[in-house]
């Protein structure tokens, strides 16, 4: 995929990433377009995916802990959001959302990040490599 440089206006669709990418006939690998979609987790611990762009909590009543992508397998620049829709996230109810990486990689240096306040939102983004940065 990263040396295909395909027909103009062609769509490759990655299976590394999960995400489209649109060739212009002269540039290895196309440009990726931008990832869409929500889903839904529902009070249980996930696996996320390449291709997850948003993730919405939807059912909380105990911990969850959701474990992101490889970063080497995300797209680097590119936001993943995970967000509680219950508004039933605390710390003090020990209703948290625990957001942990893959393997060896980090975030932020740590092996996770813990979630513990109402409707909060996270954003991460990959090095393409082996960290994660969030905000």
């Amino acid at each position: 995929m990263r040396a295909y440089t395909g027909f103009s206006g062609e769509l490759v669709y990655n299976t590394d990433t999960g995400r489209l990418h649109a060739m212009s006939g002269d540039i290895p690998g196309g440009a990726p377009l931008a990832r869409c979609g929500r889903r839904v987790v529902a009070g249980q611990n996930a696996s996320l995916a390449a291709a997850d762009a948003y993730v919405a909590v939807t059912s909380l009543s105990a911990p969850v802990t959701l474990t992101l992508p490889p970063a080497a397998n995300f797209e680097p620049g590119q936001p993943l959001y995970i967000a509680d829709e219950t508004g039933l996230c605390s710390a003090d109810a020990g209703r948290t959302i625990t957001i942990a990486a893959a393997g060896s990689d980090t975030i932020a240096g740590q092996p996770a990040v813990t979630m513990g306040s109402p409707y909060q939102k996270l954003t991460f983004h990959s090095n393409g490599s082996n960290l994660w940065t969030y905000a």
